[in-house]
C-alpha cells in the first residue's frame, strides 16, 4: 500500500483542494439550492466562519423516512480506519493533521488492537453502530479499505467473545470513489451494488449494524456521481435481497434526493418530479454547520478546521471550548429524531474528531457519553 495521502490525491483530481471540501461544497450547494459552485469557492475562500445559509424550499418534498419504533433510538459514528502508523499512511505532518491518535496502541488499520480500543471507547460513549468509511475493493492503493475491514471484524469477534458488547457495525459508503460514473447504465448500477456486496461480506452477519432488522448504509453525497434515478437504488436493494436475503436500510445524503440527469457548468441537472426513495437521509457538514433540520437522521460535530491541508484554503468552525457541539447535540435530541450519526470519530486532518487524542484527551469522550445517555432516553 501507499503511504501516499489521500488529501494528496484528491487534491490532482479535482479543482476543488482535498476530499472533504468537494464533500462540502456538494453538501452546502444541494442544502442552498441556488448556489453556483464558483460562488461557493469564493465563499470558502473569503472566509473561514462557519455562517449558517438558509435552505431553499424543496422542488417537491421529498419521501417520508420509514417510523421506527419509539423505543429504538441509535447514534452512529463515522469511523475513519485509514491511519497507519507502520507506515505513516494519513498520518504524515505534512498532511495537515489537525489531532493526533495516542501511541499506544499503535494506530494502524493493521492492528487488532488499536480497533478494539476504537471499539470500546465508542461502547463507553454510547455509540451503538460504528460506521467504517469504506472506499471501495478495486483499487490496490486503497488496500486499508477492504483489508482492514477483516481486522476490524477480528477486532470485534474479540470483544463479543470476552463479553465487551462492542458497537455494530454499519457501513459509509464514501462515494467519492464513483468517480462521475452513470450509475443509471448496467455497468454502473452493478458498480455500485459491488460496494454494498464486498463490505457486508467481509463483515461477520453478527456484527452488522441494523435498522428495523435490516443491515444500514449511509451514503456519502453524489458530488462525484455521473447521474443516477430510482432505479440505481431498486437495483441495490433488489441484488442484496437475492444474495442477503434482506434489504439494506439506506440512509441517503441529501444531494441524492433527487435523480442527477446529467451535469452542466459544474452544476447537476435534476429531474425534480420523481424522488428518490430510500429509507432516510441526513445532511452532511455538521462539523462545520452544526446540527441542521433537514433529513430523518440528525447529524451533529465538535467543530472543523482544515487549514493544515494542503491546497486548501482553510476552513473554520471553532469548538468553542466544546460548546458548539454541546449545543447542537442537545437541539438534535430536541428535535425528536431517532437516528444522530456523529461527524466524526476520527477524521483527524480536518479536526473534527471525538475519539481519544493527544490534544483532547478523552474529553469529548466523556461529553459524548453524556449526551448519548440523554438521547437514549428522550421520549418525544
Amino acid at each position: 500500500m501507499t503511504t501516499q495521502n489521500v488529501h494528496d490525491r484528491d487534491q490532482a483530481k479535482r479543482p476543488v483542494a482535498g476530499k472533504l471540501g468537494c464533500w462540502v461544497l456538494g453538501a452546502i450547494a444541494f442544502a442552498c439550492g441556488t448556489a453556483t459552485l464558483a460562488g461557493l469557492l469564493l465563499g470558502l475562500a473569503g472566509s473561514r466562519q462557519a455562517t449558517p445559509r438558509a435552505l431553499s424550499p424543496l422542488k417537491t418534498p421529498a419521501p417520508t423516512p420509514t417510523a421506527l419504533p419509539p423505543e429504538q433510538r441509535l447514534i452512529f459514528t463515522y469511523y475513519f480506519y485509514w491511519y497507519d502508523a507502520t507506515t505513516g499512511a494519513h498520518l504524515q505532518e505534512g498532511s495537515g493533521l489537525n489531532q493526533h491518535p495516542e501511541p499506544d496502541p499503535v494506530p494502524s488499520w493493521r492492528n487488532v488492537e488499536w480497533h478494539e480500543k476504537q471499539l470500546s471507547d465508542m461502547t463507553w460513549a454510547g455509540i451503538d453502530i460504528a460506521l467504517p468509511v469504506y472506499w471501495g475493493f478495486q483499487n490496490p492503493e486503497d488496500a486499508w479499505s477492504y483489508e482492514g475491514l477483516e481486522v476490524l471484524a477480528k477486532a470485534w469477534r474479540q470483544l463479543e467473545a470476552d463479553g465487551a458488547n462492542p458497537p455494530k457495525i454499519g457501513m459509509f459508503f464514501d462515494t467519492t470513489i464513483v468517480d462521475g460514473r452513470d450509475l443509471t447504465t448496467d455497468g454502473g448500477k452493478a458498480f455500485f451494488y459491488a460496494n454494498f456486496r464486498d463490505f457486508f461480506l467481509r463483515i461477520p452477519r453478527q456484527a452488522w449494524g441494523l435498522v428495523l432488522g435490516r443491515p444500514v448504509v449511509f451514503l456519502f453525497t453524489s458530488d462525484f456521481t455521473g447521474a443516477m434515478n430510482q432505479a440505481t437504488f431498486d437495483y441495490v436493494y433488489d441484488e442484496f435481497q437475492a444474495e442477503f436475503g434482506v434489504r439494506p436500510y439506506i440512509v441517503r445524503e441529501v444531494s441524492w434526493d433527487y435523480p442527477i440527469l446529467r451535469w452542466e457548468s459544474g452544476e447537476r441537472v435534476r429531474d425534480y418530479q420523481h424522488p428518490i426513495e430510500t429509507e432516510n437521509s441526513y445532511l452532511w457538514a455538521a462539523a462545520i454547520f452544526g446540527f441542521v433540520d433537514r433529513g430523518g437522521a440528525a447529524t451533529v460535530g465538535p467543530g472543523y478546521d482544515d487549514r493544515g491541508v494542503p491546497g486548501r484554503q482553510g476552513r473554520v468552525t471553532d469548538r468553542e471550548g466544546s460548546e458548539f457541539y454541546r449545543r447542537n447535540f442537545e437541539a438534535a435530541i430536541a428535535s425528536g429524531k431517532p437516528l444522530l450519526a456523529i461527524e466524526t470519530w476520527n477524521e483527524f486532518h480536518e479536526g473534527s474528531g471525538i475519539a481519544e487524542t493527544v490534544e483532547y484527551g478523552r474529553q469529548y469522550l466523556e461529553l459524548t457519553r453524556h449526551l448519548s445517555a440523554e438521547f437514549h432516553a428522550y421520549r418525544p
